[in-house]
């Protein structure tokens, strides 16, 4: 499995994609509040209102003097000539004066607790160089203790509603733009994964275990997927195997019904002919019970042979093995076939050590393995082949190497060579074997924990046992 990121965890992720919507959120806060705030200055904010002093409003043209904002609060504006005579009004008229005397104008500046009403006084010229005076009015109800104006009309609390109510569908506008697309960027980062797994686990509760996941995603996505994947592959593995297994048992039922069908039908043919009477010459009886005792014990090394192989590959079965030489068996071995190598005119050439190969093995088991290999090259070539029986040590490892130069093994039977009831077809026939020796020798070396490998590289047929 690859090693993945700790750090691009889903923590991580949320942690990240939450600082992203929260500066968002932040950025249409800060592009929306100087757009209120200049829809506000710009519809409610009077630039009269801070400037509401007589000195700062005076006008010599009674037109250019802005009077109705003072007006629209209830306020006034009232020009005096030098005697202090009113000689023009701006606004309603609530304390009706058509003349002030000084102590009324100054009366009107005090402090006076009974009233917080605004006045402003201011002197100007007239085009004449007659100096008049603007006096400003702001009732109570619109002047704070702080002389500041409020401007409340109805017309501005409108306004005001309607602002705040367009800035807020398009801050919700905004906002929902935002979590849809927040909502798709965790999507695109955990729920699309998951649904992912999801018909991954469906795909394989249905048998399908090929299947495999391919997303990117945060750490613990990734491991999972790294994880499932790892499995579909053994469960994969697994059921090819079973398939192969499955296959295996269905050759060999075929194979041994086959292999005992022929020596039993041999055997029941010459028994009838026996009982029948039909051989008459006692020569030809003795042939017919020999053709009846070699088919017997065909069939009884046959039944022999599956019973040791399905041992085999019990996984309950344990080799007995002990420290012995591996140079002493092979030479065994080869002293006991010796003989019927040159009857059948095949030289078997030995290369074995003089010293010692010690190793832990099951003498009974490996004999039978080693021995069936040899003879498997002695059946299935013809007089005049050459045979090397070799054994040998290389750095942790043990060999025994059996090779022929013989007929060779057809490209179609390579890879099914050490499979039960494998037999050489055309140049390698059988001649009344189980076809189960191979199977049964590899089956040894495995359990052995061993190999047994073939290799047809250099024109010529070899196997070879390694042993730890």
């Amino acid at each position: 499995m690859d090693v993945l990121n700790r750090t691009n965890n889903i923590f991580n992720s949320l942690i990240k994609n939450y600082v992203f919507f929260s500066l968002t959120v932040g950025i249409i806060v800060s592009v929306l509040y100087p757009f209120f705030y200049a829809q506000v200055k710009e519809e409610l904010v009077d630039p009269i209102v801070p400037q509401l002093k007589a000195s700062e409003i005076v006008r010599q043209d009674d037109h250019d003097i802005p009077s109705k904002t003072v007006e629209s609060f209830g306020g006034w504006i009232k020009t005096l000539d030098e005697n202090l005579r009113v000689i023009d009004i701006k606004g309603m008229d609530t304390d009706r004066q058509n003349k002030y005397t000084e102590q009324q104008l100054l009366r009107m500046f005090y402090d006076r607790k009974e009233s917080a009403d605004y006045y402003s006084l201011a002197p100007f010229q007239t085009p004449e160089g007659k100096t008049y005076y603007r006096l400003i009015y702001a009732p109570e109800r619109n002047v704070t203790k702080e002389i500041r104006i409020n401007k409340t009309v109805d017309f501005q609390i409108k306004t005001i509603a309607r602002l705040v109510a367009e800035i807020l569908i398009v801050f919700l506008l905004l906002f929902a733009v935002n979590v849809y697309l927040y909502s798709r960027w965790t999507a695109r980062k955990i729920t699309n994964p998951l649904e992912v797994i999801a018909s991954g686990i469906k795909n394989m509760a249905a048998g399908r275990y090929q299947t495999r996941l391919s997303f990117k995603a945060d750490y613990e996505l990734a491991q999972i997927q790294e994880t499932f994947n790892f499995m579909a592959e053994k469960l994969d593995q697994a059921e090819r195997e079973k398939q192969t297994m499955e296959e295996n048992r269905r050759r060999m039922l075929v194979g041994i019904s086959h292999d005992l069908k022929t020596p039993v039908t041999t055997i029941q043919g010459y028994a009838q002919a026996l009982q029948s009477g039909l051989v008459k010459t006692e020569e030809h009886q003795q042939k017919y019970l020999t053709y009846i005792l070699n088919k017997a014990n065909f069939v009884t090394s046959l039944i022999d042979d599956v019973f040791e192989l399905s041992k085999l590959e019990s996984p309950d079965y344990r080799v007995h093995a002990e420290l012995a030489d591996l140079s002493e068996l092979v030479r065994e071995i080869a002293a006991s076939c010796y003989d019927i190598f040159i009857e059948k005119g095949v030289f078997l050439d030995l290369c074995i050590p003089e010293r010692e190969m010690m190793l832990r093995f099951d003498k009974k088991l490996m004999y039978r393995a080693i021995s069936n290999i040899l003879l498997n090259a002695l059946k299935h070539n013809p007089s005049g082949t050459d045979v090397w029986l070799q054994a040998e040590a290389v750095e942790a490892y043990v060999y025994v190497h059996i090779i022929d130069n013989g007929t060779g093994i057809p490209e179609d039977l390579k890879e099914t060579i050490f499979q039960p009831f494998t037999r050489g077809d055309h140049a390698r026939r059988s001649d009344g074997g189980t076809g189960l020796g191979l199977a049964i020798a590899k089956q040894i070396v495995e359990k052995h924990g061993g190999e047994l490998l073939l290799d047809t590289s250099h024109r010529k047929t070899a196997f070879r046992v390694k042993l730890k």
